[in-house]
């Protein structure tokens, strides 16, 4: 941030600043509202800011998460190329500590933030507050944020997105802050970074010993699935699991004023990770209240937490504190050895203004179960594969009654859609398109309706496949009520492809209505266009298809993949054979096609049979291979979608 301000006469020049984001721009109006307002030379402020709002960078002083990452990108679990060296570990008042951040073989760093944190774990609970003052010693570009100016605290950011491999700081200790250590962040682009990596401890030769292991973590009573359906309400899958080997499990049992909740999950027991339960009127996300259990690993405790799915988007709002307090009554968690779970109590009724915390009674829910990732105690979202979606019970359920919910939600217009682009592609177009390349000279004697065979087959075929693809569109845009909020890629690129898809499956038979005979020129022209559209939509189909099989709702075994690469390969082998065939037939076709001219100038008044090209029985074989095997993948796939 750098400003200049010079007066002239009565008048005042304005102070030019720049920014890093908008987010940090708005903050800057807000608080400069009555002094850009003012009257009476009060300072002029000009607002600008570098445009990097689409660019991952350092960082929220209180998480030390970065700003605008990707929904979809995760802190790196992997060992971190990046240290961070002190000159010494130990501190006095006032002292100066170097500190370097440094990287390890060929890694950059684009941008980082460093702040010092008490090491007190019995402490955690509360905020943490940045210790001491910062300094770039090699001129690095840097602003300070997180000023605490009562403790005389700040974090140290980097301001320029430069590769860096070392960054030399210096460090001013306060007063007195007990034991330190230093956490950083480090960016390396926009979909890669490493979050609160922690250095050496650093002493404070005049405090009490430090604690050198933090407490152990809490372990809570395995939730007892003997009494699902005798006891209390329960939603658990796979069905008939118990608790210990329950992918998800909630249970609910009515106390008069306030009902009780035991929600787990089996997780791969990294780090920080979360279970939610939620209460929807549908099988969808949206204005949902929603139950969290969170582990953070930094305060080594599972808390619960209320938050709520916005209608409409697919994204989740932590609710204040305050209504957690007044809402929940009673909570213990734990996360250990690959399960998560909490037990707690919600008041039946919580007068909430916000009305994102429903009355627990006289109504029936879908129950939602869904899990993911955490950083600090605060919630990643989940992702959209088949393994990451969340499970929905298939009927509502009153937290009245005492049921034994098993099995999960399905959707059926997902799996119309899947079954009908299956058979368009996979089948239709397939077959269609191997006629138009490689069949047009078969059967010259034969006619239907005065049209050639593979033009009759060709035509039906392609007008079925159109036909079925606006079906399951129209399907597919009832399902997700409108355009697909999808965030992540390569998700987010399926209905960008399949609008192009249909686009081009539209123009094709537009285009054939203005079909000119075979011996008008501008006839290449279509022929090349009728080419273009169709292989274009072909081409795009195929990862398309594998992108559609990945999404959860359709739940698709994984092993369903690999019946589609086994069908691409042999389609592939059986177009490779076709041409070599068709390129070592051509010099014969070409004579008897020469032979056939030649006879029909001589006898323009006789009827004379075309010739029938080499290799026709071989290329029948093959016809009949494709259409046979197609055929099975295409019955096999619909099965498996429609019954899985």
């Amino acid at each position: 941030m750098a400003a200049d301000h010079q007066q002239e006469g009565e008048g005042v020049s304005p102070v030019i600043i720049g920014y890093d984001s908008v987010e940090r721009l708005r903050q800057e109006v807000d608080c400069r509202d009555v002094a850009c307002g003012s009257a009476g030379g009060g300072v002029r402020v000009a607002l600008a800011y570098n445009p990097i709002l689409d660019t991952t960078t350092c960082c929220n002083c209180q998480t030390l998460l970065p700003n605008n990452v990707p929904d979809n990108v995760v802190p790196q679990r992997l060992p971190s190329p990046f240290k961070i060296i002190l000159s010494r570990t130990y501190y006095a008042p006032l002292e100066e500590i170097k500190v370097n951040l440094t990287t390890e073989g060929d890694t950059y760093f684009r941008s980082f933030m460093i702040v010092a944190w008490a090491t007190d774990y019995r402490s955690a609970n509360q905020p943490r507050k940045a210790v001491g003052k910062w300094a770039a010693v090699d001129g690095t570009p840097v602003g300070k944020d997180c000023l605490n100016n009562q403790d005389d605290g700040e974090a140290l950011r980097s301001t320029s997105l430069d590769a860096k491999r070392n960054v030399k700081l210096a460090w001013t200790s306060p007063e007195r802050y007990g034991h330190l250590e230093f956490r950083a962040t480090f960016v390396v682009d926009d979909d890669t970074y490493w979050a609160t990596e922690k250095s050496q401890m650093i002493i404070d030769p005049k405090a009490e010993p430090p604690t050198t292991k933090p407490p152990l973590p809490q372990i809570i009573d395995p939730i007892n699935s003997a009494h699902c359906g005798k006891q209390k309400g329960c939603y658990r899958f796979p069905h008939g699991c118990w608790e210990l080997y329950c992918e998800y499990i909630a249970t609910w049992e009515d106390h008069g004023t306030h009902i009780t909740f035991e929600v787990g999950a089996h997780t791969d027991g990294l780090d920080d990770r979360w279970v939610s339960l939620a209460l929807s009127n549908d099988k969808y996300m949206g204005d949902d209240m929603v139950m969290d259990c969170i582990h953070n690993s930094e305060t080594h405790q599972t808390k619960v937490s209320l938050s709520y799915n916005e209608p409409g988007k697919k994204q989740n709002r932590k609710l204040p504190q305050y209504l957690t307090d007044k809402a929940v009554v009673f909570q213990e968690g734990s996360h250990f050895n690959g399960r998560i779970r909490c037990r707690f109590q919600i008041k039946k009724y919580t007068k909430d203004n916000s009305r994102r915390i429903v009355a627990l009674t006289g109504n029936k829910w879908h129950i939602i179960l869904a899990k993911g990732n955490a950083v600090q105690g605060n919630k990643i979202r989940h992702g959209l594969l088949e393994h990451q979606l969340p499970v929905v019970s298939p009927y509502k359920v009153s937290l009245q009654t005492m049921p034994d919910v098993h099995d999960r939600a399905r959707y059926p217009l997902v799996k119309a859609h899947g079954c009908l682009m299956i058979f368009a592609f996979v089948f239709c177009s397939s077959i269609a398109l191997l006629l138009t390349k490689y069949y047009k000279p078969m059967w010259p004697n034969k006619r239907f309706f005065e049209q050639r065979y593979w033009f009759v087959v060709h035509f039906n075929l392609m007008a079925l496949a159109f036909l079925v693809v606006i079906i399951a569109i129209i399907l597919i845009f009832v399902e997700a009520g409108g355009w697909s909020l999808t965030p992540d890629l390569p998700q987010r690129a399926h209905p960008i492809l399949g609008i192009i898809i249909f686009i081009c499956i539209l123009i094709n038979p537009i285009i054939a209505l203005f079909r000119p005979s075979e011996d008008n020129r501008c006839r290449p022209v279509f022929n090349w266009f009728h080419w273009a559209f169709g292989t274009i939509a072909n081409i795009l189909a195929i990862p398309n298809i594998f992108i559609g099989m990945d999404f959860g709702k359709a739940m698709i075994p994984w092993w369903a993949t690999w019946i589609m690469v086994f069908w691409i390969i042999f389609h592939l082998i059986i177009e490779v054979t076709l041409e070599v065939h068709q390129c070592c037939t051509h010099k014969k076709n070409k004579e008897r096609r020469k032979k056939y001219e030649a006879i029909r100038r001589d006898n323009p008044k006789n009827y004379i049979q075309e010739p029938e090209p080499a290799g026709r029985r071989f290329k029948r074989s093959l016809l009949w291979l494709h259409l046979t095997v197609t055929s099975i993948i295409t019955i096999i796939m619909i099965i498996i979608i429609a019954v899985c």
